[in-house]
């Protein structure tokens, strides 16, 4: 959740920073776990524990989806809202105590890890049960979720990257509105006509999940093989390329330095109003709509060549060692049900995976910020996602570490490539 700088959405390096001891530790605390088989049928309205990564905002969303299935007779739920630094941790080590929830949240970025160690539960056939028919839902976040030719977990949303921008702060500064298919020399224009004073333009991170849909756009790939990727290619021309763009429009000053990057995250300058723009998911909007006096929307990416997009979503996952699946796939189906991501939507926390909400006024409706979420929707024809190997969280870290070098602290975009090589590959080949 699907993520991932400093932004809260699903892979913010920086916090992921503090998440990757967890990952990397993903297998040795599964393999001290009992994540015995345990039995398919139960009782369906038997207590379940629901384990999901949000801040207090978000929360706030889980809760009410809760609520709602409790009231609809759906069974007694004990929802545990763990914050973004911390949730990898104490999922894993809840397997490791034998102690694991019933339901887990998570980005399909950090599931195969544990899919790898046995302990998630394979979801289809259980959501089948339930009368849950997946041809209802988006394709995109279902293949990212499917490993081992099986559906892992079900995707509650299907996010992608688009621009948040400051309606207060463009009209000061006299620039107009980002319009769709806006070019890349657009929005350095734009993000260096908005710096002024103690406004910065743009904030964009490091992360992969950040420059992914450039490296794309812009005819790179990150990776020699998506599904089975040996290599990385961030050093090969059409990724180069995009790298180096965002390399360049660091170097105008248009973005915040490092300094201030350290004292307050992306999300919070954009916010308190020292930022025009910055780059995330969907995942910003429950806390964004609870500042007051924020005029915000959002715009699609701007366009290098080809236009592309890259995934954010996260699932519901049932772990093998649950002794009320029943129980727990019930749950699963309300919440990604119609009424269940009604709710959520209506929340600001997701764009709906279920094709009928998310083009409902739940979603689309422009009474609530942002007006443009019909933004979200255009991007999934052009939707990618990352690769799915265990191995992955480890190599996504390596990247971040690594551009982090090249954006915040100057060092060669060629040194850090070819360290990104080294570093990278034999984890992937491994």
């Amino acid at each position: 959740m699907t993520p991932p700088h400093p932004l809260r959405g699903a892979g913010t390096p920086r916090k992921l920073r503090a998440l990757r001891p967890a990952v990397l530790a993903i297998p040795v605390l599964l393999a001290l776990s009992a994540c015995a088989s345990g039995p398919d049928a139960g009782n369906a309205t038997a207590p379940i524990t629901v384990q999901i990564r949000a801040e207090p905002e978000e929360a706030a969303v889980y809760r009410s989806l809760v609520t709602a299935y409790q009231e609809a007779g759906g069974g007694e739920v004990e929802l545990v809202t763990v914050g973004r630094e911390d949730h990898l941790t104490r999922l894993s080590t809840a397997f490791a105590s034998g102690d694991a929830p019933d339901v887990f949240g998570i980005n399909y970025r950090e599931y195969a890890p544990f899919v790898r160690r046995g302990a998630v539960h394979p979801i289809g056939p259980l959501l089948a049960r339930e009368g849950l028919d997946t041809a209802d839902y988006y394709e995109e976040p279902l293949r990212a979720f499917t490993y081992d030719g099986a559906l892992q977990c079900m995707p509650q949303n299907i996010s992608s990257l688009v621009v948040y921008w400051n309606r207060g702060l463009f009209a000061q500064a006299g620039v107009p509105a980002p319009k769709a298919g806006w070019t890349w020399h657009d929005f350095v224009t734009t993000a260096r006509a908005l710096t002024t004073g103690g406004v910065r333009g743009v904030g964009i991170d490091a992360s992969i999940t950040r420059m992914a849909p450039f490296v794309w756009s812009s005819g790179g790939a990150i990776v020699d093989d998506d599904e089975k990727p040996t290599r990385t290619t961030l050093h090969e021309p059409g990724a180069r390329a995009a790298l180096q763009a965002v390399a360049d429009l660091i170097g105008t000053g248009a973005t915040p330095s490092k300094e201030q990057l350290a004292a307050q995250g992306l999300p919070e300058q954009f916010m308190t109003g020292k930022l025009a723009m910055f780059l995330s998911s969907r995942v910003e909007v429950p806390a964004l709509r609870e500042q007051r006096g924020l005029d915000f929307d959002v715009a699609a990416l701007p366009v290098m060549g080809e236009p592309a997009a890259v995934l954010h979503s996260d699932a519901y996952c049932i772990a093998s060692s649950s002794e009320n699946r029943a129980a727990a796939a019930k749950f699963v189906a309300y919440a990604v049900g119609r009424q269940g991501q009604t709710l959520t939507a209506l929340g600001g926390r997701t764009v709906p995976s279920l094709r009928s909400v998310a083009t409902s006024p739940a979603f689309l409706s422009p009474a609530r910020a942002p007006a443009s979420s019909q933004v979200f929707l255009d991007a999934i024809p052009y939707l990618r996602h990352t690769p799915v190997t265990p191995s992955w969280p480890e190599v996504e870290d390596v990247i971040g570490t690594q551009l982090r070098r090249a954006f915040e602290d100057g060092v060669p975009l060629d040194e850090v490539l070819a360290e990104i090589q080294q570093q990278a590959d034999p984890l992937l080949r491994g």
